[in-house]
């Protein structure tokens, strides 16, 4: 895995009830929006993680966030 993929993954399991949205997310991490949604393909190909429509906890806005399969 990726250094960008492990960073993300991480930012995820940290908080699984305040989901972020792409976003929120590289904002968060300090990472360009791109990279934070091609580490997130990665993850859910291989890494047990899915996308799933949520309410992003920083912004408000109701799209596709990155959730760790447990948690959803």
């Amino acid at each position: 895995m990726s250094p960008v993929a492990q960073r993300v993954a991480d930012a995820v399991y940290q908080n699984p009830s305040r989901v972020l949205c792409f976003a929120c997310l590289a904002a968060r991490e300090g990472l360009a929006e791109h990279d934070v949604r091609a580490a997130a393909l990665v993850l859910v190909a291989r890494a047990g993680f899915r996308l799933l429509q949520r309410v992003c906890y920083a912004c408000r806005r109701t799209d596709e966030m990155l959730v760790s399969e447990k948690a959803a």
